[in-house]
């Protein structure tokens, strides 16, 4: 790990998973990051941002700033942001998203999805399908789409490569999950072995937004745990973990039941880092690689000719 790393790493843990760990409920954890982001400084964005609806809900574009250098609206990133269904924005991730497009000149759309708990499942994971559906309807072949998600939002990407293949719908070119959760029930070994180590997610806490965003279901629903569902021909996926998370095993075992499927799956996992550490290009190095291999393993499979760097 890079010394950049380990500071921001034990920044979090005294900062960010003492706030989560010593919220009252979801909604009172929703307030206090909004009205944490309504204090930050505004930044700017080496990329055009803009809005458009897709389904009942808005998605933010993110796109190159020259579009002589991008690889044209033929081809599109649908990102499904984390945020453990109960809270998070598109604009929360950003750092992410535009060095995405810096990388590939492909456009990122990010749903703003219903949240729960007004909002139970299966309304997020609705949005989702109807936002993939549009990108189809404004003509942009699945072949030239990857989907694309961090930690609930991978739950949701893997929820709806399910959703459609069960409705006879292409699958995209490519998966990209970010410490997704795939199961939701916390059967995995590393949710308890790893709730010291982690240095971001306190495990009653993601416990209590499961609750919040599926109340009254079985766990074991593939659409609601996607570990358990039938993976047979969804397409290729990279999967990226740290050693330290309690969600280990969600990527692990994720992994290892598409390989079992005769699918095409690639894990990498990272040693020391925290829980969708994507999201700090511009404080670590280790975020900044992170984009890089994503965007190649994205690009390869979108066949695109020109790849468009930093």
């Amino acid at each position: 790990m890079s010394i950049r790393a380990l500071l921001m790493r034990e920044l979090i843990r005294q900062t960010a998973k003492r706030r989560l760990r010593h919220s009252d409920d979801v909604l009172a954890l929703r307030r206090a990051l909004e009205q944490k982001k309504h204090n930050a400084k505004p930044k700017q964005w080496a990329a055009s941002i803009g809005s458009l609806p897709l389904g009942e809900v808005t998605a933010e574009r993110v796109a190159a700033e020259n579009a002589a250098a991008a690889n044209s609206d033929d081809a599109a990133l649908l990102y499904l942001h984390g945020g453990a269904w109960v809270v998070g924005a598109p604009e929360d991730f950003r750092p992410l998203t535009t060095r995405l497009v810096q990388h590939t000149g492909v456009p990122v759309y990010v749903p703003d999805y219903r949240l729960a708990p007004e909002y139970a499942f299966p309304t997020a994971l609705n949005d989702c399908e109807a936002a993939y559906r549009c990108l189809l309807e404004r003509g942009i072949s699945p072949q030239r789409i990857a989907l694309l998600g961090d930690s609930a939002g991978g739950n949701l990407m893997f929820a709806l490569a399910l959703r459609l293949k069960r409705l006879g719908l292409p699958q995209p070119a490519a998966l990209v999950g970010l410490s997704p959760c795939t199961d939701l029930s916390g059967s995995g070994a590393s949710f308890k072995r790893n709730v010291r180590r982690d240095a971001l997610l306190p495990a009653e806490r993601l416990s209590e937004c499961i609750s919040a965003y599926c109340p009254h279901r079985s766990l074991e629903e593939p659409e609601i745990s996607p570990l358990f569902g039938d993976l047979a021909d969804i397409a290729p996926t990279l999967l990226q973990v740290s050693d330290n998370e309690i969600l280990l095993d969600d990527s692990t075992r994720m992994a290892e039941r598409i390989r079992a499927a005769g699918g095409e799956v690639e894990l990498d996992v990272w040693r020391g880092l925290w829980h969708v550490w994507q999201v700090f290009p511009q404080q670590v190095p280790e975020a900044r690689q992170a984009i890089a291999r994503i965007a190649e393993f994205v690009m390869a499979r979108l066949a695109c000719s020109e790849q468009v760097g930093e």
